[in-house]
């Protein structure tokens, strides 16, 4: 029996080497927007800190909900890397000031229905 050696010439040119990328792409980053240590506030914690200081002014009961929703919502955004971490204070601040200011229109409102009331009652 005779045996045949196969080399490179008895299949045609070698295919050619896979295209390549001339840069590896960059890495993702490992930490979202929590990076830097530095910073600015995002717009949300902003907006929410302005709402609850605006709320003890202007609207008490409607701009304190607005600084509650927006401030809750901001910390949730920081906590899952989304937003900037030296919105944080600012956030806490905002929200706590609408919590705050809604509790006590609540209490108020609850206080002037009762002064409503017993003059009402009164009055016969």
């Amino acid at each position: 029996m005779k045996q045949y050696q196969l080399f490179q010439t008895d299949f045609g040119a070698p295919p050619p080497p896979p295209p390549s990328m001339s840069t590896p792409p960059p890495p993702p980053p490992s930490g979202g927007m929590n990076t830097g240590s530095g910073g600015s506030a995002g717009t949300n914690a902003i907006i929410a800190l302005v709402a609850g200081i605006l709320s003890y002014v202007f609207c008490p009961f409607i701009l304190g909900i607005v600084a509650w929703i927006m401030g809750k919502g901001e910390l949730s955004k920081i906590d899952r890397n989304e937003s900037p971490e030296a919105g944080r204070t600012l956030a806490k601040i905002g929200m706590w000031l609408g919590i705050v200011n809604v509790a006590l229109s609540i209490l108020f409102g609850l206080v002037y229905v009762l002064i409503v009331v017993i003059a009402l009652i009164s009055s016969r």
